[in-house]
């Protein structure tokens, strides 16, 4: 079906991905009913979906599709990427869901394209347009509804999660400028691998020097809901949306990634029980609006 239409294939792709994002966040949040830290958690995502990076790296090597044969500077700044991109956002990401609902979470990191709009624009020094900043109150002060019922009575814990949220996300729009401008003709899956893999060094690396390795002795239910985010909520995902983004083009794959809040609001609710009221729903709503208005 999907062969004799590319835009259905490439619809498709990028809804699958976007779930399976969204399912990332459900995932960590019900891996931490084990007692599992953030940082093994990383560990063991980083692990598991590095297997599959270095399988395809590999593999497209060998074919002669990738060609490993870069300068000094593009290597580093691969790897400078990678830490930013794929270690310290996903940890910052991962220390945040361990203190907040799983909803809020996903929202703060929805912001990533609102930082992008100002990062570019400071870089540029092209002002951001009237329509942009109306969409940028959309988005913030969405956020602001969907976090008031935690400010009535502020706790550690709360800020300090949407806090470690935030930063992820701010870190994520760099790495995604970073790309944009360095990285702009370099084949994006050839890219990622690279950038994921530079990442699970540090990880591996940061686990090692702060965990003992008996902290990866866990419930072998544990193990399953890691690997199922290793694999798809991981790997597919990011494959299926490179590949979606070029059968569909960023303007239509950003459309329909719209829908990744609204999942994970309601695997929210139906999978971990998280309590919604009327007025963050609202401010969902403005968010994702806000967010779909940026061009």
């Amino acid at each position: 079906m999907f062969s004799h239409s590319p835009r259905h294939l490439g619809a498709f792709l990028v809804l699958l991905a976007t779930t399976g994002f969204a399912g990332k966040t459900i995932l960590t949040k019900l891996v931490y009913r084990y007692g599992v830290d953030p940082l093994t958690l990383l560990t063991l995502r980083m692990l598991m979906a590095g297997v599959f990076f270095t399988f395809i790296l590999i593999l497209n090597v060998a074919r002669g599709r990738w060609n490993l044969r870069l300068d000094l500077k593009s290597w580093f700044l691969i790897i400078l990427l990678g830490v930013g991109g794929y270690y310290l956002s996903s940890y910052l990401d991962f220390l945040g869901l361990y203190y907040i609902d799983a909803n809020l979470g996903r929202m703060i990191l929805f912001l990533y394209p609102t930082m992008v709009v100002v990062i570019d624009s400071l870089l540029t020094k092209i002002p951001i347009s009237s329509s942009t900043k109306i969409s940028l109150l959309f988005c913030y002060f969405g956020l602001f509804l969907m976090m008031s019922p935690n400010l009535g009575t502020p706790k550690g814990d709360f800020l300090l999660g949407a806090g470690y949220i935030f930063f992820s996300a701010l870190i994520y729009a760099f790495y995604l400028v970073g790309v944009d401008r360095l990285f702009k003709n370099l084949a994006i899956n050839f890219f990622v691998s690279l950038n994921f893999l530079a990442a699970s060094l540090f990880i591996l690396s940061h686990f090692a020097l702060t965990r003992p390795l008996g902290a990866l002795n866990l419930p072998s239910e544990a193990y399953w809901l890691i690997f199922l985010m290793a694999s798809f909520s991981t790997v597919i995902p990011i494959y299926a949306l490179s590949t979606g983004l070029a059968l569909i083009g960023a303007p239509k794959a950003a459309t329909l990634s719209m829908v990744g809040p609204a999942v994970t609001l309601v695997l929210g609710v139906y999978v971990l029980d998280e309590s919604v009221i009327l007025i963050q729903v609202l401010g969902a709503v403005l968010m994702i609006i806000g967010v779909a208005r940026i061009k």
